[in-house]
């Protein structure tokens, strides 16, 4: 009767050790709070303003120290539109194209801030001439 009693009690609790380990995963890949939010909005130089996709965006942030360095790669939303969540301190955003002129800008992330960089991608004059 011990023995069933306590296989109970040991199954119970590694049923709310599974549950929870997945409920802090759920919560990792959601934005903290404390984090802010950059948007970048892509377009093609033509007339129609076609929105971009294929490219590479990256911030690379400094800490206040300079000692601590991250980069944070943006994943493509929806057409035209790269997102990621970032914890506050400044950033070098870089915008890589094969067939377009690079792009940087330096922006500051403050917590539950949300800041959009619309860009129109040029014609790179190098990749065309190859």
């Amino acid at each position: 009767m011990m023995n069933i009693l306590s296989l109970r009690y040991c199954s119970v609790f590694v049923l709310l050790l599974a549950f929870l380990a997945l409920g802090r995963a759920d919560d990792a890949a959601r934005p903290s709070e404390k984090d802010g939010t950059l948007v970048v909005k892509l377009t093609w130089d033509d007339v129609n303003r076609t929105p971009a996709h294929g490219l590479y965006i990256e911030a690379h942030g400094f800490a206040v120290n300079g000692v601590l360095e991250r980069s944070f790669v943006f994943k493509l939303v929806n057409a035209g539109r790269y997102e990621a969540a970032l914890p506050p301190r400044a950033y070098d955003v870089f915008v890589s194209e094969a067939s377009s002129t690079p792009r940087c800008r330096r922006v500051l992330i403050t917590a539950g801030y949300t800041g959009y960089w619309n860009l129109m991608l040029e014609h790179d004059d190098v990749y065309l001439q190859r």
